[in-house]
């Protein structure tokens, strides 16, 4: 149980089939305390299932692309958890558009669109947790090929 005793925020768990889902199992198993996110309502329907099978009641929304969300995240999670060692970046986003066609095709706006949603929300999320992310914490990103 090398994660008994450690505390972390699962970001952008979607299912049961994401890769976030199998590290907050893998987490979960070796006896991690986990918290997790939702973008909307729609998803919050499939993440709190989730949070519930790992023992969970911590469920957060969280938008990275909305400042209030980030600015308020991590005094939600200080209340309900104090410190966190670790937290998991899983978000990946695209306008429709450009999945649907030819990567050259994509414009500048959806690609600043997918920028801004799967890169730059992981600073934007660690400028946001790091006053609870304890000494040596960790935290992992995880990229998308589409």
């Amino acid at each position: 149980m090398i994660m008994k005793g450690k505390k972390g925020l699962i970001v952008g768990v979607a299912n049961n089939k994401s890769i976030a889902y199998g590290i907050a199992k893998a987490c979960f198993v070796q006896g991690a305390e986990l918290a997790f996110t939702f973008l909307n309502d729609a998803l919050k329907k499939r993440v709190e299932p989730i949070a519930q099978e790992f023992n969970s009641n911590f469920v957060y929304e969280l938008d990275v692309n909305n400042n209030e969300h980030l600015d308020s995240i991590a005094e939600k999670i200080k209340k309900d958890l104090g410190e966190i060692d670790f937290v998991v970046h899983a978000v990946a986003f695209a306008p429709k558009e450009a999945l649907e066609n030819s990567f050259l095709e994509t414009s500048k706006e959806a690609f600043d669109i997918a920028m801004q949603t799967s890169v730059y929300s992981l600073l934007s999320l660690t400028r946001a947790v790091l006053p609870i992310l304890k000494d040596k914490g960790s935290i992992l990103t995880l990229s998308y090929l589409g």
